[in-house]
């Protein structure tokens, strides 16, 4: 279940980040101090649940609410200030929010909310779930094979969609996926270690001469391969924010505060560049397989 704040009040969302954590009630993808990428920030992460103030420096909440709302976020939004005309509050709920929490705010009211609607969206997902399987049914076997295709074929997709295809790392960073894949279908719960998992790879592919070296290049290859698909993206969110490509992978293949700092390096070469993370560009491409 994932979470957001917005809210240019510090203590405010030290409060609801702290209660959200403690009381295991969700994931905080996200904290906003101001309003000012508000919109954009929402519709790029999502989130299940959205927490933001009314009244800030920038825009008013409710603004934002319409506007993410027009655009198609379908997330639970509640708000939480110090408003307390009831007219306002009335057109809030109007708009389309789930809850109205007044500050100061009590914790036990705090937890009491976020834990219905939690218990909502959970109920929300499995009732889609049953009807996607009875859709699934009535649409018959094939509808089924399409869906679950060949990993190496779903790679190939993901790997042309981030600009990848045909670098010199790109069959190296399939083997090590594959070797990942393979370990977690038979025991999800089972640990990997990415060194083990080169190791494997190198000897497969480049034969058991020279191995530290050989394995040393590899890893090399396969940074710089990373590194040049977090180029792709951020260049691909410089052109458009809401790029479906950039939208569907920025957030899930890289840390997004790095794919920023790409962004501002694509726009000004003498910024500092993003930072990769190898182990969550593969998680994150094996999340988008299954």
């Amino acid at each position: 279940m994932n979470c957001m704040i917005i809210d240019d009040d510090k203590s405010n969302r030290t409060i609801l980040s702290l209660l959200i954590r403690q009381n295991y009630l969700g994931n905080l993808v996200a904290q906003l101090e101001s309003d000012e990428n508000a919109i954009e920030d929402i519709l790029f992460y999502r989130p299940d649940i959205l927490l933001i103030d009314f009244m800030m420096s920038e825009r008013k909440g409710l603004e934002i609410i319409k506007e993410v709302i027009r655009r198609g976020y379908a997330g639970k939004i509640i708000v939480v200030s110090t408003v307390k005309e009831e007219r306002v509050i009335a057109q809030a709920y109007e708009e389309g929010i789930l809850f109205y929490i007044q500050k100061p705010v009590n914790t036990t009211e705090v937890i009491s909310v976020l834990n219905s609607t939690k218990k909502m969206i959970e109920l929300e997902k499995s009732m889609s779930q049953i009807k996607g399987i009875i859709f699934q049914t009535d649409q018959g076997v094939e509808k089924v094979k399409t869906v679950k295709q060949d990993i190496g074929e779903r790679l190939y997709d993901i790997f042309t969609e981030i600009g990848i295809i045909g670098l010199s790392g790109t069959e190296e960073i399939r083997e090590v996926l594959k070797s990942i894949y393979r370990i977690q279908k038979l025991d999800q719960k089972q640990k990997y270690h990415l060194k083990d998992v080169y190791r494997e790879v190198c000897v497969k592919m480049h034969g058991d001469t020279n191995r530290v070296i050989a394995q040393k290049n590899m890893e090399q290859r396969i940074r710089r391969t990373i590194q040049k698909a977090l180029g792709n993206i951020a260049e691909m969110g410089c052109e458009d924010y809401y790029d479906p490509v950039f939208t569907k992978y920025a957030n899930v293949l890289f840390d997004f505060k790095q794919v920023r700092q790409e962004m501002q390096h694509v726009k000004d070469p003498q910024a500092y560049a993003g930072k990769i993370n190898t182990k969550k560009f593969m998680e994150g491409i094996l999340s988008r397989v299954d």
